[in-house]
């Protein structure tokens, strides 16, 4: 009985893996690829494609597996990874509501230097990683207010 429970339990988190593996391979097949794609694809290569993308999922998955393991407990993992990314999220949001001149490209870009920006103060070990939600928010916010004093875009001609 035993042996049936753990077999059983493999088996879910074995299909829990693979679907969400195809979910993102699907995701960034039709989403990335296919939008920067100049031809129409056929079946098969679309196919090849997917499983390329899925193969690449796992491989990051893979890369990010370990990278948590050398994180401690699981719950640090969580939350050091989770700082990592959070705080440029909340940064957009917090433009998005409270900063109606502020575009898309600026905050897109913003987005961007904020994560190097939180890599960089994790990588130096500068400050807790429970702060770098607050660096990461805040690093949207004052790169895109900057970048709306640097870039103003065209108007649109009526």
């Amino acid at each position: 009985m035993i042996g049936l429970l753990f077999a059983v339990i493999f088996l879910a988190s074995w299909g829990s893996i693979s679907a969400a593996l195809n979910s993102l391979a699907a995701c960034s097949l039709k989403d990335v690829h296919l939008i920067f794609s100049k031809k129409e694809l056929d079946d098969s290569t679309e196919l090849k494609y997917s499983r390329l993308h899925t193969l690449g999922w796992g491989i990051f998955s893979i890369a990010v597996a370990m990278f948590a393991t050398q994180m401690g407990s699981l719950i640090e993992a969580v939350n050091v990874l989770g700082s990592l990314f959070y705080g440029p999220i909340l940064g957009i949001f917090l433009v998005a509501f409270y900063f109606k001149k502020i575009n898309g490209p600026i905050v897109f870009i913003s987005a961007i230097l904020s994560e190097i920006v939180v890599i960089a103060v994790y990588e130096f070990d500068v400050v807790s990683f429970l702060w770098l939600n607050v660096i990461g928010a805040a690093a949207v916010i004052i790169f895109s207010t900057l970048g709306l004093l640097f870039y103003r875009p065209k108007a649109l001609n009526s």
